[in-house]
């Protein structure tokens, strides 16, 4: 084990699990509640020090189903942090899931890292947003922070991911949220749900990561939802002193006896350990909206 190793923040992240108050029901012609439950292997023989849940964790909004996901996530013994996503309904969920921002961004401290997480829900709408009150006490929670590496963690995508299915639900008015985010060195890595799939694309030398369903994911780059025959998976990450370390999803099949934990991608240019998914650049818009004031 590396030196670095001992001090490293491992977390997993699970997002867009779509369990429903009916056991038997079925998300996209699976069974949503065993494939999470088939993720929980792999994810103790990864042992991470925390659990991102980042949206979607209902299909349904109901109590038994937040109450079932939060029992098979206590079996894994981490802590978890929680962000509502559209289907959610947050005055339920938090009940289950009480670490979470909930009434304004949750700003959580752990191993040099700061960990933000944003409610980008609003009742009645499919895709995004972040509300002037939560942009404000964000601009004020960075203002204070004191960390040298940031995460941020939302439910919506703020950038296109290339899938015109999903894209046309991402985060409204991302400008707002970029205009503080592009100006902040320390901001290392932002990472979503939503759009049911693993990607990894950059920004201003930040990492942006999709995260993939514990469900039912869709190839990338389709117009339509298309099954990737892949299935469910979780993204890791290991938060270390310098940056983000990140790799394949993991699946059902990295639990089984004698699999090996999915390696490290290789280190990239600018320092980073990037992932293995397809990467590509976003520019920084030439003309934007100014910073929230």
């Amino acid at each position: 084990m590396s030196r670095n190793a001992l001090t490293d923040l491992r977390i997993i992240q699970l997002s867009d699990c779509h369990v429903s108050a009916d056991r038997s029901a079925l998300y996209r012609g699976v069974n949503a509640e065993r494939n999470l439950a088939g993720l929980l292997p792999a994810i103790r023989r990864w042992q991470p020090d925390l659990i991102l849940l980042t949206g979607d964790v209902s299909e349904d909004a109901s109590a038994p189903s937040y109450g079932r996901v939060a029992a098979l996530l206590d079996s894994l013994g981490s802590p978890v942090l929680a962000l509502p996503g559209n289907h959610d309904d947050a005055a339920v969920m938090r009940r289950y899931f009480p670490r979470g921002p909930w009434d304004a961004p949750l700003f959580h401290e752990a191993r040099g890292w700061q960990l933000v997480l944003l409610d980008s829900a609003a009742p009645g709408r499919i895709d995004g947003v972040l509300s002037r009150s939560q942009l404000q006490a964000l601009k004020t929670g960075l203002q204070r922070c004191r960390s040298e590496h940031i995460l941020v963690g939302l439910h919506h995508q703020p950038v296109p991911v290339g899938s015109h299915w999903i894209d046309r639900y991402a985060l409204d008015d991302a400008e707002w949220l970029f205009g503080l985010l592009d100006r902040d060195p320390r901001i290392r890595c932002i990472t979503f749900g939503h759009v049911h799939q693993a990607i990894g694309l950059e920004r201003n030398g930040a990492l942006l990561l999709g995260a993939p369903s514990s469900v039912a994911n869709s190839l990338p780059g389709r117009d339509k939802f298309t099954l990737d025959v892949a299935g469910p998976a979780c993204r890791w990450l290991r938060l270390g002193c310098r940056a983000p370390e990140i790799a394949r999803p993991l699946r059902s099949r990295d639990g089984r006896s004698g699999a090996n934990p999915p390696a490290a991608a290789p280190a990239t240019g600018s320092g980073r350990r990037g992932c293995r998914e397809k990467r590509r650049t976003i520019p920084t818009a030439a003309r934007r909206r100014p910073a929230y004031r």
